[in-house]
């Protein structure tokens, strides 16, 4: 019985053609991540574990998972997540809370968002925040864009309070954009997009101020030759990367500020580090294929539209903004335009629940195209 529900209910096996464009820019940019942190970490990782080898052997584990994950979703029938979407709101809320449990939750660097599980730690936020907007999408996708904003709304809300006790203001403005940017392209009129928007711009303040290191990061942000050893030290480190690397780069594994000037190097930070070695034209071109795909990630979502696939249009919007605001914070806190913020750049730093969470969504992508396609045949043996 349960096999037979799985089978009609949860798995498609067709197989259609799929965006090899979209599955290029990805695979490029796979490849330059285990690269670039094989590059950041041999020394690092010799000197904390002394394996050469151990934070590349993860990033590698994590990478096969992630497209394991990918490709049984892309088997997975939209229709699944839209019926239990209910239940990834439920889900979202749980996993923020579970991190506080007694022996469940681990903390790091001051911060509980990390979920124990012995065999594996998992970073909750990152997993809580899809499931939230899986959950949006399917709300939006079944009422009125004006009559369901104030509820969504209340969710982030709900959610973001959570994420206040995780210290995680990182994962609260990621939130809070893709969500903006979702409801705003739905057709949320923009006299209530810029009432709400400013409401929690101006509710972010008090978040900053109340917190001394949030206030030191954003001081060292605007001025980061006033502490060059203290709160402006990964901002100045990640500068002097740029200025050494210039336009053609160091040459790859010849970066000085790796070898334990630059924190982070392989996650925050590792477009800083990247600049170094391959140079600026280098980091040119990672931005342009960023805007590959978000562009082809834009055109599925208007093609779901098309073929009254809503709930689809949704996701894959939902999905564009969260890889390429991602990418934004992630670039502009290394040139130093955005206050330091612990978020990696998809698909390249080293980060085991982020590059799960991304490859979930890169599988959720195939299916949408997958069921666009189907769509499309159904239609052309209608006409007949």
């Amino acid at each position: 019985m349960l096999t037979n529900f799985i089978r009609k209910k949860i798995l498609q096996t067709e197989s259609w053609a799929i965006d090899q464009t979209l599955i290029l820019a990805i695979v490029i940019l796979c490849s330059i991540g285990l690269v670039m942190v094989s590059s950041a970490t041999l020394d690092y990782s010799y000197e904390k574990t002394g394996s050469s080898f151990y934070f590349i052997t993860r990033h590698s584990v994590y990478m096969i998972l992630g497209l394991v994950t990918a490709s049984v979703l892309s088997r997975i029938r939209l229709d699944f997540f839209n019926d239990y979407s209910k239940y990834f709101l439920v889900m979202s809320f749980a996993l923020s809370l579970v991190v506080f449990l007694p022996g469940l939750g681990k903390e790091i660097n001051g911060a509980t968002r990390w979920l124990n599980l012995g065999f594996i730690t998992l970073q909750v936020t990152e997993i809580s925040r899809l499931f939230l907007l899986i959950w949006m999408c399917s709300y939006l996708s079944r009422n009125n864009i004006d009559e369901a904003f104030n509820k969504c709304l209340m969710m982030v809300i709900f959610l973001s309070i959570i994420l206040i006790f995780q210290r995680d203001l990182g994962s609260i403005i990621l939130l809070f954009s893709s969500f903006f940017a979702l409801v705003l392209i739905l057709g949320l009129s923009l006299r209530k997009f810029f009432t709400y928007f400013t409401i929690v711009c101006l509710a972010i303040i008090p978040l900053i101020i109340l917190q001394p290191y949030r206030l030191a990061r954003m001081v060292s942000f605007l001025d980061p030759w006033k502490d060059p050893t203290g709160t402006g030290y990964q901002l100045m480190q990640s500068l002097l990367a740029f200025g050494k690397g210039g336009f053609f780069g160091l040459g790859l594994g010849s970066s000085v500020q790796k070898l334990f000037y630059l924190p982070e190097s392989y996650n925050d930070f590792i477009f800083a580090l990247i600049a170094e070695e391959l140079g600026l034209i280098f980091t040119l071109l990672i931005i342009i294929v960023f805007y590959i795909i978000f562009l082809r990630i834009f055109s599925l979502a208007k093609k779901s539209y098309m073929n009254n696939l809503n709930f689809a249009g949704n996701l894959s919007y939902m999905i564009g903004f969260l890889i390429t605001f991602q990418a934004i914070i992630h670039i502009m806190v290394n040139i130093g335009l955005f206050p330091t913020k612990g978020m990696g750049l998809p698909f390249i730093s080293y980060g085991g629940t982020n590059l799960l969470v991304m490859f979930i969504c890169f599988g959720i992508l195939i299916r949408v195209h997958i069921e666009n396609r189907k769509r499309v045949s159904q239609g052309v043996q209608g006409g007949y």
